[in-house]
């Protein structure tokens, strides 16, 4: 299937730009209690499936369009978080408690040729407008927290947090913001802007998809990779979502099946993870399974959305008849995007590929798997200290990929979305977890014992084609098989996406 066929004018991300709903679609309200951080959604969730597509990157013209005809919830970001910001009372400056500290703290060491290059990488990398002082301070001591976590350290790791919180800031540049998630602010004053980031998440988390290409390169690689796996004599298509969520990567594959003559099974995994979980999950099932259905409605698809546990899944799926031929399965793992707005464990995905594995080695099909976190790539650290690391540099990436796309008279907008959906994965709590997983051999790349499909050059084309016009945005293969298409920020991977078939 070409991208021209694939990107039909419902696929999800599209520009909101004089679009207009259908009327029976209805409209989004929120309904909230003053007293709690919940709310409901108490629409049918239309605002996903608008009626035209946006390019990325979008031009500032469009995006500035898009910015003003949300104008009436995105206004409240700038001059809410701006007075908020000037009561937190951040500094910027390196007071001598602050320098006596990164001289007693395991800071860099004279630099070696090797890591005065590295440390050249990262200077440029910050930009030019920064206070290189500033986060060179921030960084050592980030730095500096990851060696004494790792040595167990607990009474210096905490002097060391009490110092980011000096340094922090939301509004600051990249590091005092990363360093802002760590410190003991963000449970305090954090949590007053993730109610108010929460108060406008319609409008947030559309713009949110339609400006990055997160979510948007993983669903288009992952359903690529599904609808070039049906085989021609198959029927049914049954479709095991790992986390299915608000349902925005199934639109574009209820057109394919319609257009297709097939019938489609949406089956959600329900799983509760909430030693992960720094936010309430924002979608409820029943909200999703109904706008998915009126969707499929309007194409004449015979659709069925159903939502089971791990027993529960087995179970079916050892029902179904060895061999065949007219059901066609796929295992779907979507994890870590920052538009989802939380993590997985790592435990819970790899039981998950399991039973995949055991269920395709029946009847045929395939396993999508899409992964936003840095954690498989840091699978060789030599300790938590440099893993820590890796996963700095990951999501410096990810904050200066969106202020690199975001209007500077916006920042207000996007400290909101970064509220929203990066801060819930900044937690030095939950990469410490992430190592003590992988410590316990909980690896995503040790593979499935399934056929590997490699990534055609035609697939890299068009996926190097959908990103069209972003110099900063690259699409590369990789994996040992060649199986995996990454995106890549200025050399660092944000996103990947592999497939496996029995």
């Amino acid at each position: 299937m070409t991208q021209q066929e694939f990107l039909q004018p419902s696929w999800p991300f599209h520009t909101v730009i004089n679009s207009t709903l259908d009327d029976e679609l209805g409209t989004c309200d929120f309904n909230f209690d003053d007293d709690t951080s919940d709310y409901s959604l108490t629409s049918n969730l239309s605002y996903l499936f608008s009626n035209e597509m946006i390019p990325f990157p979008p031009c500032d013209d469009e995006l500035q369009a898009m910015m003003n005809e949300f104008s009436m919830e995105l206004g409240n970001f700038e001059s809410v978080f701006s007075d908020k910001v000037k009561d937190f009372g951040t500094s910027f400056d390196n007071s001598e408690g602050s320098l006596s500290l990164l001289s007693q703290v395991s800071s860099p060491s004279t630099p070696t040729k090797s890591s005065e290059a590295s440390m050249d990488s990262t200077v440029t990398f910050l930009g030019e407008d920064m206070e290189i002082d500033n986060q060179l301070g921030v960084l050592h001591l980030l730095q500096a927290y990851g060696e004494a976590v790792e040595k167990e350290q607990r009474e210096l790791a905490d002097v060391i947090i009490r110092c980011l919180s000096d340094k922090a800031s939301p509004a600051g540049e990249t590091l005092e913001r990363l360093a802002y998630n760590f410190s003991p602010d963000f449970e305090k004053k954090g949590d007053y802007l993730m109610q108010e980031s929460r108060k406008n998440f319609e409008a947030a988390f559309k713009a949110f998809y339609q400006i990055f290409p997160y979510g948007r390169f993983a669903h288009f690689a992952a359903n690529s990779a599904i609808l070039e796996s049906i085989p021609d004599d198959a029927e049914h298509v049954h479709i095991v979502d790992f986390d299915m969520g608000e349902g925005i990567q199934w639109p574009s594959m209820i057109e394919a099946m319609a257009r297709q003559n097939r019938t489609l099974r949406l089956t959600s995994v329900k799983i509760e993870d909430s030693e992960f979980a720094r936010v309430p999950r924002q979608w409820s099932f029943e909200e999703t399974r109904k706008q998915l259905c009126d969707y499929a409605r309007d194409f004449g698809l015979k659709l069925k959305v159903e939502e089971m546990d791990f027993e529960e899944l087995v179970w079916e799926m050892k029902r179904k008849k060895k061999g065949c031929s007219k059901e066609w399965s796929v295992f779907n793992c979507i994890v870590e995007l920052p538009h989802m707005g939380r993590s997985r464990s790592r435990k819970h995905v790899i039981e998950f590929l399991q039973v995949a594995k055991e269920m395709l080695c029946r009847s045929g099909g395939i396993v999508t798997l899409g992964d936003g976190d840095a954690c498989e790539k840091l699978i060789g650290s030599s300790g938590f200290g440099s893993f820590f690391e890796g996963y700095l540099e990951h999501y410096q990436a990810v904050l200066e990929s969106m202020k690199t796309s975001f209007p500077t008279q916006l920042a207000g907008a996007r400290m909101a979305m970064e509220c929203l959906f990066v801060a819930p994965y900044i937690s030095s709590h939950g990469w410490l977890q992430k190592w003590e997983e992988i410590r316990q051999g909980y690896h995503l790349q040790a593979g499935f014992g399934l056929e590997k499909c490699e990534v055609s050059k035609d697939f890299l084309m068009e996926a190097k084609e959908l990103m069209k016009g972003e110099s900063s945005y690259e699409v590369t293969i990789g994996g040992h098989s060649k199986n995996e298409i990454i995106l890549e920020w200025r050399g660092t991977p944000l996103v990947r996406v592999s497939a496996w078939r029995s």
